[in-house]
């Protein structure tokens, strides 16, 4: 099984726990904290990755720099995710749950990336076909990737409408080889 299926597979299981037993608030909380903790402590986040030869040692790793930090459930499902040899999926367990809650609710979030910084009317078109695209609210991100070198790429869920000059000639380049 793929490393984004079974990492899906836990965040699935603790949203529902967390929505049965009316504790999601601060399973949210939890899921901010551990984002907060891979991005701004590389260590945590190089040690998850790597390969241990013996769980102990995981699992005295995981009550120092996780559990002190996060409530029951998240709790559980960590150490849960240490029994089965899964430490490496802790670092992506955030943003499968933020997936996981943004499909359930009405707005999404989408990401607008550009070479160049948009005017109004195109964030306004671009939110605009995107919600009327999804049928929900439209929380619009904007960065400029100069290296698209024009046009533009918007990304949602597991969705990329590429339609930059880069993306075309990658295309191009393709359909000549």
């Amino acid at each position: 099984m793929s490393g984004r299926l079974v990492v899906k597979r836990y965040a699935r299981a603790l949203l529902e726990v967390a929505e049965e037993a009316d504790g999601l608030d601060a399973v949210q909380e939890d899921m901010q904290v551990l984002d907060r903790l891979m991005k701004e402590a590389p260590a945590i986040r190089g040690f998850c990755l790597e390969q241990h030869a013996q769980r102990a040692v995981e699992f005295e790793f995981v009550k120092t720099a996780f559990i002190p930090y996060v409530e029951e459930f998240t709790t559980r499902m960590i150490l849960t995710l240490i029994t089965h040899g899964r430490l490496a999926a802790i670092p992506f367990i955030p943003s499968a749950f933020a997936a996981l809650l943004e499909q359930r609710g009405d707005t999404i979030t989408v990401l607008l990336e550009t070479a160049h910084k948009p005017g109004e009317g195109v964030l306004n078109l671009v939110t605009l076909r995107t919600a009327e695209k999804t049928g929900k609210k439209i929380n619009l991100h904007v960065h400029i990737v100069p290296e698209l070198l024009g046009g533009f790429r918007i990304i949602w869920q597991n969705k990329i409408l590429d339609m930059s000059v880069r993306g075309r000639l990658r295309k191009a380049r393709a359909l000549l080889k």
